[in-house]
């Protein structure tokens, strides 16, 4: 996307994931960042002295009101996406949200039909979506090369990067819980439990175990820790006829398995194989490969992409519609985290 008109960007929150937008954004050829809003002042003489191309001020209002800001970038703590994306939409600005789109469905809702009123572009910053290696795990399950999928189970683990606005569950789930809808086509799972732990602080769970459950019989589970004396974030596919594995932290991204159990028909006394209950289970391991897969950074395919789209008037792959769904899953998780049924043994 090359030799178009430059969009003309202000990004709100320069923290912990900020820089990493703001690099990316800034390197674009279709991109000036004309402001960033940072109310932290060693944050704001960061942004002065890397991005010298960039105005560093504490002031949101001043943005709002440059009539030559086309979209701004939230990169703010989660309880603060609503309110600010909502009145950057109002002022009628495209606008990247970093993950996730809001706390509620009500408030994800409420942002998508003030975005269809408007007409602008508003996405969130599911970056994994936007990452090779899952793109490829969708691609291998499109064309059925793992046949039937039975389950998944996905690992974000860590030690260390505690949060005291939100638990871990809305803090690292979000990653999952949208690559699983995207490997699901968008389906939402019809079942949603969770159970976690507040070990540091009081009422923030720092581990959480949540099971998925689809009605095609697709069963997930998601562990997320911040407690954890491994980083890890994989996720593996076991499925009907291979398995793969996604591995975000090795080397090799992706490793598919030709792993499985095979139900062979034994013949008869009859000498035939048409009695169906007659058959035997033979476990097959067969040959194990690693696809070569794209080093491109994620987030800079995802920048490219929200930049596309209001160029091209296009939807964005983690539009509001995508942005709802892991929304959805999250609520219902923290609902069931906050309620857990327990039963005495």
């Amino acid at each position: 996307m090359t030799n178009q008109k430059k969009i003309n960007v202000a990004q709100i929150g320069c923290g912990y994931w900020g820089p990493n937008l703001l690099r990316n954004f800034t390197a674009h050829p279709n991109c000036h960042v004309k402001w960033v809003v940072e109310t932290n002042a060693e944050r704001r003489a960061y942004v002065e002295t890397h991005f010298p191309l960039s105005k560093a001020t504490p002031d949101f209002k001043k943005v709002l009101d440059d009539k030559e800001i086309d979209a701004i970038v939230i990169a703010t703590p989660a309880a603060t996406h609503f309110e600010l994306a909502k009145i950057a939409l109002e002022a009628g600005k495209h606008v990247l949200v970093e993950k996730p789109l809001a706390m509620t469905v009500q408030q994800t809702e409420e942002l998508s039909t003030s975005f269809q009123k408007r007409g602008r572009v508003l996405m969130v910053g599911h970056t994994f979506l936007y990452h090779p290696a899952v793109r490829y795990l969708k691609k291998l399950i499109v064309e059925g090369e793992l046949g039937h999928i039975y389950y998944i189970y996905s690992q974000r683990l860590n030690l260390g990067q505690l949060r005291s606005d939100i638990n871990a569950w809305f803090n690292l789930a979000p990653h999952d819980v949208s690559i699983l809808l995207y490997l699901m086509d968008g389906k939402l799972p019809s079942e949603v439990r969770a159970h976690g732990m507040d070990y540091i602080q009081r009422g923030i769970e720092d581990v959480v175990f949540a099971h998925l459950v689809w009605e095609n019989k697709v069963i997930a589970n998601i562990h997320v820790s911040w407690l954890d004396p491994d980083r890890v974030r994989k996720m593996t596919v076991v499925g009907e006829k291979k398995m793969a594995i996604y591995d975000d932290i090795s080397e090799n991204k992706i490793t598919i398995l030709d792993k499985g159990i095979d139900r062979i028909p034994r013949v008869g006394e009859q000498m035939d194989y048409d009695n169906f209950a007659n058959f035997q289970f033979l476990q097959r391991k067969g040959d194990v490969w690693f696809p070569k897969i794209s080093s491109e950074e994620p987030l800079k395919v995802e920048v490219d992409h929200f930049l596309g789209c209001i160029l091209n008037g296009s939807e964005p792959l983690t539009g509001p519609k995508h942005a709802r769904d892991v929304v959805a899953v999250l609520e219902a998780g923290q609902k069931a985290l906050k309620s857990q049924c327990i039963k005495n043994i």
